[in-house]
């Protein structure tokens, strides 16, 4: 599983759970309701639900291989859990999520996880299509996934249900990198250039 692995760039560390990460993440980040506008579920109403989430996404899921399994984002000198990027294997296809804490926000964080992630991803084997989508009004995910290099290949309409806004399915967009040389990608190439 060479796409779980702790990475490290130069001010955070995306790696797996540890204890006493529940609290600080819930402080920081889950328990933040205007870091869950944009998700498909309220902010997190105590610590427990957080320390779940981590166990089966940032812990458990780690020693299954092509599970969906999310790295915890913390600062690099201080260890602070402010996030988390999930990765969800779909066959050659893998879709990401990623937030981190609206105190964290404006500093070009998102994007240095998102490209020490999407690094380790593409040595997932087989994978050729890295993607998400995000809501059409999410102007500050839409910034983070151009800086990351994805394209914008179009609107969902009624994608998703979003709590924070009701009942009613939202247009998201959908953003995509893929491999540029997929047939060396299945040969087990590394090319050494996506778009």
């Amino acid at each position: 599983m060479e796409d779980r692995v702790e990475l490290l760039t130069r001010r955070l560390c995306l790696r797996r759970a540890r204890e006493g990460d529940a609290s600080v993440l819930f402080d920081n980040y889950t328990g933040v309701g205007n870091c869950s506008r944009f998700l498909q579920r309220d902010a997190h109403q105590d610590v427990d639900r957080t320390a779940a989430m981590l166990d089966k996404w940032c812990d458990s899921a780690w020693h299954e291989a092509g599970a969906p399994f999310s790295w915890v984002i913390a600062t690099r000198e201080e260890d602070e859990p402010i996030g988390v990027f999930v990765a969800i294997p779909q066959g050659h296809k893998i879709k990401i999520h990623y937030g981190i804490g609206e105190r964290f926000w404006g500093r070009g964080l998102a994007v240095e996880a998102g490209h020490a992630a999407i690094s380790a991803l593409w040595r997932s084997p087989g994978a050729q299509r890295i993607w998400t989508v995000c809501d059409v009004e999410h102007v500050g995910s839409r910034r983070v996934l151009e800086k990351l290099g994805f394209h914008c290949e179009g609107t969902l309409r009624k994608w998703l249900v979003l709590p924070a806004f009701g009942d009613a399915a939202r247009d998201c967009y959908v953003f995509s990198l893929t491999s540029r040389l997929s047939d060396e990608l299945s040969a087990g190439a590394k090319p050494d250039e996506y778009r």
